[in-house]
Order: C-alpha cells, then structure tokens, then sequence
C-alpha cells in the first residue's frame, strides 16, 4: 500500500543495513555506509568532510546527527534513525514512513528524505530538546498545548482504528508468544492481559471510535520532553519522532503526556497536580477552537504556516468542558499504564538497547494497579 505512495519519486529508499550494535565509535563501524546512505538519500555530490555524532534519544532506536556540506557549498545537518533492534515486532516501519511523509508535506514535521533496510533519513529540527524539569513552565506547557492542538487538527486518509487499541492486543500476543519461548518472567501476563481487555472494552463503551467520533484525532502517541524540540527564536514547541503515531483517543495522547511527567525512572510524585492537568486542557481546548475558527475563515487545511497561534482568545473553555476531558484523560492514562506495560516486556526480549525495560514493565503495571479504583471513579 505505502510502497506505490512513496517509492520512488516522493520518499526514495536505498537498500543498505547498518550493523547492530552500533556506539559512539560509529565512524569507525559504519562510516562508508552512513555515507553512502547520504549520498543517496540526501545530497549526492556533497563533501566528504562528514560527520556522525551519536545522540541522546529515547529508548526504542538509535539517533545519530549528520553534519556536512553540500554540493552548494552549505552547512547542512540531517537525523539517521537506526532502528531498534526487533522494533519491528510492535511497530509498522512501513505506516511510520508514510505518516512521515504526510507530515514533511504538511509542514508540521522535518523533510522526511527517505528509508534505508534498517533506517530512515529525516531533517534536523533547530532548538533544544525539552527536558522534565521544562515541564514545570506554563509557558512551555501552553506551547505543548499548541502543538498537541494541531497535531489533533490534522485530517489524513488513514486507518483510523485508535492506535492504543491495535497496540494494545498486538503486543499482549507478542508478549504471549515471547513469554511461551523463552524464559519465564516475574510478571503476571495473564493477569493484565484481563485487565487490559476489560479495560478497553470500558474505554469503547465510554468514548465512541466511530469515524465521526470527536474523540478520535490524529495523534502524535509518545509525547516524552524528548520528543520536544523548543526554538526560543520562534518561541514555538515542535514535535519530533513519529513512530507511534497515526489515528487514536485524544484522551490517551494527553493521558500519556500527563504519564510521562514521571520521566523514565516513573517517578510519579511528578505527576501533574489536577490544577496544571486542567489549566493544560484549558489552553488545548482553546488552541483547538481557535486553530479550527482559522482554518475556517481561511478556507485553507494548510495549518502549519502559522509558529503560533495568537493569543486573542475568541473562545473560552466551560469548566464543565475541562472537567470532562481531565477525566477522559485520566481514564487514557490507565491505558497508557498497560500499553508501555506490554511494550517494555517485548522489548526485554528484542532490544540491544542497554536499559531495564522489564524493571520498567513492573513499574507501569505497579502505578495501573495503585490508581485503577480511583480514576475509575472520577465523577
């Protein structure tokens, strides 16, 4: 399906592996390569004063900065994706490419240049990588909010089957099959795969996933500080890594943000109080509003022309509104909580990534089963 959309005018592809594991010595392990991957992908007459540089990302793949001159003479920089070893098992690269694609050609994400077997090529975004303590700015926050708004703008034809329920089943199977071949872990997966059926099933219920449904939005899926990019130029919040993403509950891409307060040590006493959970979806709500009254009067779906949108506030979010989607929000979090749970055991098994991720399962499963009863009642 995507093949005949990207290849080859649109988004070229070049049939090159990069070798696993690779380290900061990547010059020295896949430098002709990585250079060759350039040259077919990005600019094929630049200079070969060209460097690697080895970034910190997050816990799925490995990034590396590209650096170099081009054929015009130009200082350039580009983003190698290596991807994670055995990611393939719970992500699409074929959707991720194409929704990368749709997103360069809106303007709401880097130019995308293409893939390699084991990769792909993406422009780099100018600014700093946000970090948790970013999130303690409500400045930054409402930025968020802007884009978070955008994002929930965007109308692609795509599969809109909300991504957590997909992902959800997919690697509860995985984990089933992984679990049966391999040694036996501390987790009882029997356990939460009933928890996530019911759970899903008190989600569907509760916020429709018809294709009409407000509740369903494009959505980014992984909202972590360091999949943030902050120009203090521009004063604008961009959104970077988009392997997550597709079609979803609008309640889980903010439930999840709310989540990923508590960092990768998931140290939820950082968890954002209700007050900054609401005065978020205030802003969102507003954004939202304010962004589709623009668009209207335009006429025009381009959305991304625009760093900001502007502070005059036409609309202004009932309280009754905020509240409802705070516990929608809430209601996502928990499934957030058994999502990244199943992802973490799959990745135990796959990843060359150096990182605990079953001691990671533990916690999202642990934090699932200590604030179920009271999200659950939220009135």
């Amino acid at each position: 399906m995507f093949e005949d959309i990207l290849l080859p005018a649109e988004a070229p592809t070049t049939h090159i592996d990069i070798e696993y594991p690779v380290d900061e010595n990547v010059e020295s392990h896949n430098h002709s390569e990585l250079v060759n991957i350039m040259k077919e992908l990005v600019d094929a007459n630049l200079k070969e004063e060209i460097t690697f540089k080895s970034m910190v990302g997050g816990v799925t793949n490995t990034l590396f900065k590209s650096s170099f001159i081009t054929g015009q003479g130009n200082n350039k920089s580009v983003i190698i994706r290596l991807y994670g070893k055995g990611s393939e098992q719970f992500i699409d690269r074929k959707q991720e490419a194409y929704i990368q694609y749709l997103l360069s050609k809106n303007g709401v994400g880097p130019q995308f240049y293409g893939t390699f077997n084991n990769g792909c090529v993406y422009g780099y975004v100018e600014g700093d990588q946000l970090q948790l303590e970013d999130l303690e700015s409500k400045f930054i926050l409402d930025m968020i909010g802007d884009q978070v708004a955008r994002w929930h703008s965007l109308d692609f034809k795509l599969n809109k089957t909300p991504m957590m329920v997909s992902n959800i089943h997919s690697w509860i199977q995985t984990t089933e099959a992984l679990v049966c071949t391999n040694s036996m872990i501390d987790i009882d997966v029997e356990y939460y795969k009933k928890e996530s059926l019911q759970l899903l099933d008190f989600l569907q219920n509760q916020y429709s996933s018809s294709l009409s449904s407000p509740h369903i939005k494009f959505c980014h899926n992984d909202l972590i500080p360091r999949n943030m990019i902050y120009n203090r130029h521009r004063e604008v919040v961009k959104f970077i890594d988009f392997e997550y993403s597709g079609y979803n509950y609008r309640g889980y891409d903010i439930g999840n943000f709310f989540c990923e307060f508590s960092g990768l040590d998931l140290d939820y006493t950082k968890y954002p109080s209700v007050s900054i959970q609401k005065q978020f979806i205030k802003h969102y709500l507003e954004s939202l509003t304010q962004l589709k009254q623009h668009q209207n009067n335009n006429n025009n779906n381009n959305i991304s022309s625009t760093s900001s949108i502007t502070n005059e506030k036409k609309y202004e979010a009932s309280e009754e509104e905020i509240h409802q989607l705070y516990i929608e929000a809430n209601h996502f979090s928990l499934g957030s909580h058994l999502m990244w749970g199943f992802w973490g055991i799959v990745q135990h098994f796959s990843s060359s990534i150096e990182f605990d991720y079953l001691d990671y399962s533990r916690k999202r499963f642990k934090q699932y089963d200590l604030v179920k009863k009271k999200v659950l009642n939220l009135k």
